[in-house]
């Protein structure tokens, strides 16, 4: 403790995305700033992405600041617990998004499964790995909205058929760009019998 305690004196932590001295990776000044949205058609999305937000993610995910992992976790736990549509009775698994394994050993860490387990932390229900990514997509951003469902079908599979069969699932995933890989990931958990899904992302691409 006291050698943190050190550390910090001589270099005060700072918010991750202004860099003003705060305590959190996410200073309140720029929590303020994440613009929330409504839930709509059984989609659960956080934030609009934009700002602060994105700045928090492009950091997160390819500047492996991991400890904004907590802090944007909180923004779900927050969000969900404010819509009286939402039910945890409903959830028996957290089921994050997966990346091919390729491109997790090169970034490190699954930046949605870190995301996953903050929020199983506070809500209780358990973090399934239930979907394998088998193909290397091309990230779906940097693709014509045409390209995007052709881009993703047939590329995850599910791995236990008993994290799945008969169960309430909150599929995660940080973006919701057109909605093709929860599509597609929806479509295999449900051949796969599960009684029933919600998805739930951090940030809603403003195109969409």
């Amino acid at each position: 403790m006291w050698f943190k305690a050190l550390l910090d004196l001589i270099f005060p932590p700072r918010c991750e995305v202004c860099r003003q001295q705060s305590e959190q990776a996410l200073c309140a000044i720029c929590f303020n700033q994440i613009k929330f949205m409504k839930p709509g058609l059984g989609v659960y999305s956080v934030a609009v992405y934009d700002g602060v937000l994105k700045e928090a993610l492009h950091r997160f995910k390819f500047k492996n600041r991991k400890n904004l992992a907590e802090p944007l976790g909180i923004l779900l736990v927050k969000y969900l617990s404010h819509l009286p549509s939402f039910s945890w009775d409903e959830i028996d698994y957290l089921v994050p998004v997966p990346l091919h394994p390729r491109r997790e050993r090169k970034r490190g860490f699954n930046q949605v499964e870190l995301l996953a387990k903050v929020l199983s932390h506070y809500c209780g229900k358990s973090v399934a790995r239930a979907l394998v990514r088998i193909r290397d997509t091309h990230p779906q951003f940097d693709l014509p909205r045409s390209q995007r469902f052709a881009n993703v079908a047939g590329a995850f599979k599910v791995s236990d058929s008993r994290l799945v069969y008969q169960k309430g699932l909150l599929l995660l995933d940080d973006i919701y760009t057109t909605g093709a890989t929860m599509a597609e990931c929806g479509k295999v958990l449900k051949a796969a019998g599960a009684r029933s899904i919600k998805v739930l992302t951090l940030a809603r691409a403003a195109e969409v």
